[in-house]
């Protein structure tokens, strides 16, 4: 029986066989077709996608395969606006299946995938023109053209994905690398390539702008170092290497702040390095006040506490989380400075934090609200119940009634306490709890300083320039004859007597020599023009003689310099921030007469005054507030015997390195005057005329210069 069922079963299971035959070849038939679409997808995996804003509200998506990735067949939605983007052969390696946007007109990616092909939603705002182009293993997408312009780019694409692709075409060259110094100080890297395709990538990596351009090759003669230090921008070398199938441009900056852009027409890249000022830095800093080290975040349905943790990792910072704190978050950052990253994830699930040297506390908002509304009803119940001290504290280098007031100022000082000061030992005495009285002996070291002092040192310098010309003439002659003579003025002193010397009386022989002696020529009185100067230092005469007429006349000319210098020199020595005035000169009196006869006196002053109040600021440089006077007695201006105050004052506010000196404007005066003496009608003669005047020219210039030098006394210097 047992060998007879045997034989039955063996039967069975062959007429089993036969009926099954066909079902596992359809069978094997099907898994050779998905194995084949299955091994298909894997030709080119989908690895990072990353975007980047583009001019005109544009974005270009770039998505990296780890092979060169198929041709795209896309075509557009208007109703809701989608783009939907095809690729048979490709799958999708990354967790993530969904990437938020939100910029332009793009509002996420969606990828999905399926029977061998990998579908890509990008759903939109609003109906766009969008452009696809494949660059070695990147493929690009832009979105935000011109929908004619698109249109376009989409039927060339589609051309393109058709034909057979040659990789190595895809790669641009680097032709030339340039750098350029600009006005202000700007540095302009110029990157020439051979065409518009390479990839770019720009971050910022230990202190050094990194260029990397995807599918593009580098002749090995650019592979070298530009040393730009000489041309005083912010750029100091510019590296650039090879990487695989990638080139690498590495730009050393210096340790100055500075800014750079940079922009791509065409095939030629342009980077602008910009210096920046203390005060266009800290503007930088205020509208982006993140400082923490750079860090890439990609995480799909991630605990909230893990990404906290990988946080205050890169921070170096210890961590306590609230247990309040739940959930999972999904994000991805590139290149965020981590303190950033940490603002982003607490806003989006309504946390906050709390920092303590190098402890992070995160918690909910109203657990951390509350938490500090607890230790703060803490230390008023610690003030109203903690007992009270009494401690002396000397103060060093300022009053004590000064610090006393400071105190009270800053509100330092309970209810419960007191201090009193006491200026004579210099002391302060405060009751207080224990701690408030060490708060109290902190900020009391911030103000008990030495202060520094600092000596200025005023140069006035009165130059007075006077010139004086004087230009004259005298004119003399006379006539005598029988009956007739004529001559000058008798109100003047005689002329020196002119005769002949060819004949004497005793030389005087005959009636003829007698009568030739009476021919004798003399001037009856004086000089007819006399418009000649006081005192002359030259002179020129001329003469003529003749039988009854004679000439003689006089030209003088002189020319008078002077210069005076007064040289006043005030000095100083104050500290830091007080007032100094010094002054030297007498008090003039002033007097009047009411309208009853009696006289007063009026005691003014006439000094040379030096007002300054210093004010130490960094940089060794020192800030003052000036107020410099000079004041002259005048001439005198009444019957009374009052004289005139000349005053010259200036007040300004500079800043001066320390012992170095400044020049203040100093204040110039002009005096003119010209005096003109001719004789009536003679004096009016065009070109002659010149002969019968007299001109007196005087030109008088006085100038005030100040000259300022602080000098902060150091502790060398005392000693």
């Amino acid at each position: 029986m047992q060998t007879v069922n045997t034989h039955r079963r063996i039967e069975t299971n062959r007429m089993q066989a036969r009926r099954l035959a066909p079902f596992w070849l359809l069978l094997s038939v099907l898994m050779l077709t998905l194995f084949g679409r299955t091994a298909l997808a894997q030709n080119a995996v989908l690895q990072d996608v990353s975007f980047a804003s583009l001019p005109g509200k544009k974005i270009e998506v770039q998505m990296s395969f780890d092979a060169v990735p198929p041709a795209p067949k896309a075509y557009m939605i208007e109703t809701p606006p989608r783009l939907v983007v095809d690729l048979w052969g490709a799958g999708n390696g990354m967790e993530q299946k969904v990437l938020a946007v939100k910029s332009g007109e793009v509002d996420s990616l969606h990828f999905a995938e399926a029977n061998g092909r990998m579908r890509i939603v990008a759903n939109l705002n609003a109906v766009v023109g969008y452009d696809i182009r494949t660059q070695g293993n990147m493929l690009l997408l832009e979105l935000g053209r011109d929908a004619a312009v698109a249109s376009s780019a989409a039927v060339q694409a589609n051309k393109a994905a058709s034909a057979p692709r040659d990789v190595a075409a895809d790669n641009s060259r680097v032709t030339g690398i340039d750098f350029h110094r600009l006005d202000g100080d700007r540095g302009r890297i110029t990157v020439d390539l051979s065409n518009a395709g390479a990839g770019l990538d720009i971050i910022e990596e230990s202190g050094n702008v990194v260029v990397n351009l995807t599918n593009a090759d580098l002749d090995p003669a650019l592979q070298q170092r530009l040393d730009v230090q000489d041309f005083a921008t912010p750029v100091n070398y510019i590296d650039t290497v090879v990487n695989g199938r990638n080139a690498t441009i590495l730009i050393k900056p210096t340790s100055m702040p500075y800014d750079y852009m940079a922009y791509q027409s065409g095939s030629q890249l342009v980077l602008d390095f910009q210096p920046l000022t203390a005060a266009e830095q800290k503007a930088k800093e205020d509208f982006f006040p993140y400082k923490g080290e750079k860090i890439d975040l990609n995480f799909q349905n991630v605990e909230i506490r893990t990404v906290l943790q990988i946080i205050a990792e890169v921070a170096e910072k210890n961590l306590v989380v609230s247990d309040n704190v739940q959930g999972d978050i999904t994000l991805r950052l590139k290149n965020v400075p981590w303190d950033q990253a940490l603002d982003i994830v607490l806003k989006t699930k309504g946390l906050d934090k709390r920092e303590a040297g190098n402890v992070l506390l995160v918690g909910t908002v109203q657990e951390i609200a509350e938490r500090e509304a607890v230790e703060l009803q803490s230390q008023q119940s610690e003030i109203t119940v903690a007992p009270l001290a009494t401690d002396f504290i000397q103060i060093d280098y300022r009053k004590a009634s000064d610090i006393k007031a400071r105190l009270e100022e800053a509100k330092l000082v309970s209810e419960r306490g007191f201090v009193m000061a006491d200026d004579e030992t210099n002391t302060l005495m405060v009751r207080e709890t224990a701690k408030q009285i060490a708060e109290i002996r902190d900020t009391i070291k911030q103000f008990d300083v030495e202060v520094a002092q600092v000596m200025v040192q005023a140069r006035l310098v009165t130059a007075s320039d006077t010139a004086a010309k004087e230009l004259g003439i005298r004119w003399g002659a006379g006539y005598q004859g029988d009956r007739l003579s004529v001559g000058g003025s008798p109100n003047f002193d005689s002329t020196p007597f002119v005769h002949n010397p060819i004949l004497t009386s005793d030389q005087a022989d005959s009636v003829e020599d007698s009568e030739a002696l009476k021919k004798n020529i003399t001037i009856p009185s004086n000089l007819m023009v006399d418009l000649g100067i006081e005192s002359a230092t030259s002179g020129l005469a001329f003469g003529y003689l003749s039988d009854r007429f004679l000439l003689s006349a006089e030209l003088l000319a002189m020319q008078t310099d002077g210069k005076l210098e007064i040289v006043s020199q005030p000095k100083v020595i104050t500290t830091n921030g007080k007032p100094a005035v010094i002054k030297a000169g007498q008090e003039v009196p002033t007097r009047t007469i009411d309208s009853d006869g009696k006289a007063t006196v009026e005691w003014k002053e006439v000094v040379l005054k030096l007002d300054v109040v210093p004010q130490i600021i960094p940089g060794d440089k020192v800030q003052l507030d000036l107020i410099i006077t000079e004041d002259s007695v005048g001439a005198i201006y009444d019957d009374l015997g009052n004289r005139l105050i000349n005053k010259q004052e200036l007040r300004t506010s500079i800043v001066v390195a320390d012992g170095e000196t400044v020049v203040l404007g100093g204040v110039l005066r002009n005096q003119t005057s010209e005096n003109v003496s001719k004789t009536p009608l003679l004096g009016d003669l065009p070109v002659l005329g010149h002969l019968f005047k007299s001109r007196i020219t005087d030109n008088e210039k006085r100038e005030l210069l100040i000259f300022i030098t602080p000098q902060m006394i150091r502790e060398s210097l005392r000693r």
